[in-house]
């Protein structure tokens, strides 16, 4: 059916509405499927093109009622290429004066390339994208990110710690003063903490900012508030970073005999435990390979091959996403296969709940203490070895390569390619060097510490120091 046209006024639209309920009403058969009728403005001095009026019916049951029905004012035009209908407004509400006027509006706006319907989306979608909160935000983050457990546990403790009050905030929330009293709130219970927790929200923010924009690739957030921190001002309050030096907790190389004595009487002590005692090998492996205690702790047999003597680290565990793969040293050796006698389990180092790895090794920290006045973390482990490292003369790569900070290699490290052999020559060295220093050792007069320095040298640097020392006898024999 053609769709009528006629001049819109009051009287002549209250006319064909009421003509069109009454013919349906009367022939319900002449009810479109569609369940609708258009009338549409022409002929007159003001009318409008593409200005219609709509009859709807409503649905009921498996037809349409004829009663209250839905209709309003709609623009059915095509423009600049584009098929339009919008709904101008309800006929209770528009006269056909206002109706005309705001299609003559729209019209307008749609010909200078501004459409309201659109501007409305996008309102609406900013509205949805700054309402995302700081907790939705990290787990985006985290979802995207390729990062250790750990770092990922330590990351969201900061949800019920630092940003326990405002963690279900939008983001927006966190305006450069707001980050400012959170972090000095938080400083006055622990200022590393407080740094760390800051950084993540920097991170968090940076990633939102990147990855949360609207369908046309607008940022919804603006520069990152956390960067009040870098401007140091005077005033109260005023305060930036709190930039706490890296910890420097380790054994000194005199104390070292008398922590090693301690780690090794507990396990034969009375009321020891068995925990206890895998927590004793635990932290002696930990000295000895200078690996991280996530890496350890969580170590499963299938990663170890006593055959090949290695162990594996896998990209899942390690604090850089990359595998290592690391040579067992003789008294490492001997720690595993103490604990593969021992202990039935996957686990190499198994917990106190069956078939959970060791969480922490606190307990036997403070005993520690107590007995030789050194706090000494498993971080701190690291350290000392790393620091033995460098007493037993490995190069910078070795020990990179051995640490697993071979992240971002440079130019002459990756030309540098470490065998096994190379890594257990080195490993072994700085295990003999700590056990040497901590008296473990049956002989380390000055001639077995040279052997093992010259073990952890490479061929080319053991013929130099061989011409070195050669030049030098004939030089005193001249």
């Amino acid at each position: 059916m053609a769709t009528p046209q006629f001049n819109f006024t009051e009287r002549e639209l209250d006319k064909w509405v009421k003509q069109t309920l009454d013919g349906w009403r009367a022939q319900p058969a002449t009810i479109p499927a569609t369940g609708e009728a258009l009338a549409q403005d022409r002929g007159g001095p003001g009318s409008v093109p593409g200005l219609h009026l709509r009859v709807r019916l409503r649905r009921d049951g498996g037809g349409s009622s004829t009663v209250d029905p839905a209709v309003g004012f709609y623009l059915l035009k095509k423009v600049q290429g584009r098929k339009l209908n919008r709904l101008l407004g309800d006929r209770r509400v528009l006269t056909v004066e206002s109706a005309r006027r705001a299609a003559q509006d729209l019209l307008k706006k749609l010909h200078e390339g501004t459409d309201p319907k659109e501007e409305q989306r996008k309102a609406a979608e900013v509205r949805e994208l700054r309402g995302l909160t700081y907790r939705q935000a990290l787990e985006g983050f985290l979802a995207a990110a390729d990062v250790a457990e750990g770092t990922r546990r330590k990351y969201r403790a900061s949800l019920s710690t630092t940003f326990k009050a405002v963690a279900d905030k939008p983001l927006t929330h966190f305006t450069p003063q707001r980050v400012r009293e959170i972090h000095k709130s938080r400083s006055e219970q622990s200022r590393s903490r407080a740094d760390q927790d800051m950084r993540v929200l920097r991170l968090v923010w940076n990633w939102a900012r990147s990855n949360q924009r609207t369908g046309n690739g607008e940022a919804v957030l603006g520069p990152n508030p956390v960067g009040i921190l870098n401007k140091r001002e005077r005033g109260p309050g005023q305060r930036g970073w709190n930039n706490v030096p890296r910890k420097e907790s380790i054994i000194p190389k005199k104390r070292l005999p008398d922590w090693f004595a301690v780690l090794r009487q507990v396990p034969g002590q009375d009321a020891t435990t068995e925990a206890r005692r895998v927590s004793c090998l635990l932290l002696e492996a930990l000295a000895l390979t200078g690996l991280r205690f996530s890496e350890l702790a969580t170590l499963p047999w299938s990663r170890v091959d006593l055959g090949m003597g290695t162990i594996t680290i896998p990209d899942t565990t390690s604090k850089n996403r990359r595998p290592l793969v690391r040579p067992i040293t003789r008294r490492v050796g001997e720690i595993l296969g103490e604990l593969r006698r021992d202990y039935s389990g996957e686990l190499v180092f198994p917990g106190r709940v069956q078939g959970q790895p060791l969480n922490n090794t606190r307990k036997l920290q403070l005993e520690l203490q107590a007995r030789t006045g050194l706090w000494i973390t498993p971080h701190d482990l690291r350290r000392v070895w790393a620091s033995a490292a460098t007493r037993a003369g490995l190069p910078a790569v070795a020990v990179k390569r051995l640490l697993n900070h071979m992240g971002h290699e440079e130019v002459t490290e990756g030309y540098i390619r470490l065998g096994l052999d190379e890594l257990l020559d080195y490993s072994q060295a700085v295990e003999d060097t700590i056990l040497g220093d901590a008296g473990l050792l049956a002989s380390r007069n000055l001639d077995n510490r040279l052997q093992d320095l010259l073990a952890a040298l490479p061929e080319d640097e053991k013929r130099r120091l061989l011409f070195e020392l050669a030049g030098r006898q004939l030089g005193e024999v001249c």
